[in-house]
């Protein structure tokens, strides 16, 4: 019996841990104040916490106490996973937050051969008379901008974010809203963001992609 009275406190304790009582690294109450609540000897208190601590749930160290163990952070699989079924409004969001910058970014730090790349998609883009050939080199324009940026996990999280938006069901949604009258006002747009990156002008080129980021938001989410 006593070691059911155990398990049964065992289980009470992990859900008030769970239920944020007791925060990770907490010191968790002394088995006196615990036999007290529960109205139990200290000892089935001692058994309870002996099964929570094979659970992983506590730890006990020797003259400092008894600890809520801390939960494992999320690997970086869990991270590109949950990233996989980010919405397409989810992905405006952080491109509406990340590329202004990058454009500015573009502007002061972008060498000669990183410029030129820069103009290349662009033209490549303008001159593109299918959708699947504007949406590459559209996609390679923002790439190329964002490249520029001297921060490697700055980079590697955009790449993650251009590997995501071409593919279902963002580029689904790209697709059904595209239009040639929406291409030539995109092509507009990226050559006011190209120009303003060239001239080594971060205001300009931060302004120029928040426009076009708002048209393409409106276009594509009906907003």
């Amino acid at each position: 019996m006593p070691r059911a009275i155990a398990a049964d406190i065992a289980r009470s304790l992990k859900q008030r841990i769970e239920s944020g009582e007791w925060a990770d690294g907490r010191q968790v109450p002394p088995e006196r104040d615990l036999a007290a609540d529960f109205g139990v000897a200290r000892n089935t208190i001692r058994k309870a916490m002996l099964l929570l601590e094979e659970g992983g749930t506590i730890s006990r160290h020797v003259g400092r106490g008894t600890f809520v163990t801390p939960l494992a952070g999320p690997s970086l699989s869990d991270i590109v996973a949950r990233m996989e079924g980010a919405s397409p409004a989810d992905m405006m969001e952080v491109r509406l937050l990340m590329e202004p910058m990058a454009s500015a970014n573009a502007a002061i730090n972008a060498t000669a051969a990183q410029l030129a790349g820069i103009e290349e998609a662009h033209r490549e883009a303008v001159a593109a008379s299918e959708m699947i050939d504007f949406e590459h080199w559209d996609s390679e324009l923002h790439h190329r901008i964002f490249a520029c940026s001297r921060n490697e996990l700055l980079r590697g999280v955009y790449q993650l974010l251009y590997v995501l938006r071409n593919q279902s069901p963002w580029f689904d949604m790209k697709k059904r809203s595209f239009s040639e009258e929406r291409r030539q006002r995109y092509c507009e747009q990226h050559d006011a963001i190209v120009a303003a990156i060239l001239r080594r002008d971060p205001d300009a080129a931060r302004t120029a992609a928040l426009v076009h980021l708002k048209t393409v938001e409106a276009n594509i989410l009906g907003r």
